[in-house]
């Protein structure tokens, strides 16, 4: 069967054309020269009339083809047309690594076939991926069943936990596409946080977690993890001062940890500290969820760019949250506040350092705080209490949970969860 002419005739006969541009069919979908000019010549005379053309209008153009239907379904030659273009992306992709692998005086060349490999695997989507467009007037009564779902599990967990039940509530956990940026003043312990998030992510959530880190190396972030797991002392971990109990402790949290998916560390810091290289190890691990510690680290892949000037970051921001979207996946980074920005240490929405594109493509802008002083944390033999703020949301309340935070005995616990749960409404 050719199908790109049963598309024709089916989308020609029935006068579907908007479906199949609704099911993001293009031009670039037809080999044919001639097919693609008649799909081309549909989609002219659609804009310009808005009305599809019938098979009257079409033969009076191209009088010498036969557009008689096919038994096909139109979702059924759909996706035949979005095989075969993915088809054509993945051979013209092989093709170009072909020809960079003779290239023998190129020290880049393997970084260059990867660079293309992840590019056509992201076309792919971005262009054989349906659109989820619906007239909510004829779905009231689905609207109507999630609105009853959702006050029968109030704060119930849409999505990935973040291993703190106050955000959770606000946010309903971390939900695919989401980008979501955690800033915080240095020393706020926002990479702590981000470690945590990951860990609640691998388990007890089950998901595969990719976690890139640009100022710690593996080692040390495979340490934290433990002191966290096993709530052993980082001190005594990284001092070798361990009793034997907690050496104990520490064994029976790595046996539970090998048990459970993949957490990747990546400190890759020459071919994950772009989009395209995170893009690659995306691809490359297929995880359900990436946390990117010190983004803010990140060069902007930008020809001849200032990797540190605002655009530079701005085109980060925005390339990652591309990213989340093509993806699929939900995509965590932290990034630095500005202390000018953030009078008396207090986070706002503008807080962020280098570029307000951080606030503008989150979906959730979190901010963490550190509120124990000096004094205080000496008091407490060094737990240091810290707020974790849901300081914008696209579709969620504010909420802020405080969170004590101890190294000494690797513990952490949500002592207070603010805001997270609405005010009762006496229905007036």
């Amino acid at each position: 069967m050719d199908v790109e002419r049963a598309l024709l005739a089916r989308v020609i006969n029935d006068q579907s054309l908007p479906l199949a541009v609704k099911a993001r069919v293009t031009p670039e979908f037809f080999r044919d020269d001639v097919y693609r000019r008649v799909y081309e010549f549909l989609l002219d005379h659609w804009k310009k009339y808005t009305q599809a053309p019938d098979l009257a209008v079409v033969k009076r153009s191209f009088p010498s083809y036969d557009w008689e239907v096919t038994h096909h379904s139109l979702d059924y030659l759909v996706d035949a047309m979005r095989e075969r273009r993915e088809y054509t992306i993945a051979v013209k992709a092989l093709e170009a690594c072909a020809k960079l692998m003779t290239e023998n005086d190129d020290p880049q060349r393997t970084e260059k076939m990867v660079d293309t490999m992840a590019a056509a695997a992201m076309q792919c989507r971005s262009e054989t991926t349906p659109s989820v467009d619906e007239d909510t007037t004829e779905y009231t009564d689905q609207i109507m069943d999630l609105l009853d779902e959702r006050a029968d599990n109030p704060g119930h967990l849409r999505g990935i936990s973040t291993g703190f039940i106050g955000i959770d509530y606000a946010t309903g956990g971390w939900q695919p596409e989401q980008f979501v940026v955690l800033m915080g003043l240095p020393k706020s312990l926002k990479s702590s946080v981000m470690l945590k998030m990951a860990l609640h992510a691998n388990h007890p959530s089950a998901q595969r977690v990719l976690f890139l880190g640009f100022e710690m190396k593996n080692d040390e972030q495979k340490l934290r993890a433990i002191s966290l797991l096993a709530n052993v002392s980082l001190t005594k971990i990284l001092n070798g001062q361990m009793t034997p109990v907690e050496r104990e402790r520490c064994r029976v949290a790595l046996n539970e940890w090998s048990a459970r998916r993949s957490l990747i560390l990546s400190q890759d810091i020459t071919n994950g500290m772009t989009v395209s290289g995170v893009k690659a190890k995306v691809l490359d691990y297929n995880p359900d969820i990436v946390f990117i510690d010190a983004a803010y680290l990140m060069q902007s892949e930008i020809p001849g760019i200032d990797t540190t000037s605002p655009a530079a970051m701005t085109d980060v921001a925005r390339s990652l949250k591309q990213l989340a979207q093509a993806t699929r996946i939900p995509i965590v980074v932290s990034v630095q506040a500005s202390q000018t920005r953030a009078a008396g240490g207090k986070l706002n929405a503008g807080s962020a350092m280098y570029t307000q594109a951080w606030r503008q493509s989150a979906d959730v802008l979190l901010g963490s705080e550190r509120i124990s002083t000096d004094e205080e944390v000496l008091s407490n033999n060094g737990a240091v209490s810290v707020i974790i703020k849901v300081l914008a949301s696209r579709a969620g309340p504010y909420a802020e949970s405080v969170v004590l935070w101890d190294w000494n005995s690797g513990f952490v616990k949500e002592e207070l969860a603010v805001g997270s749960v609405p005010r009762q409404d006496d229905g007036t």
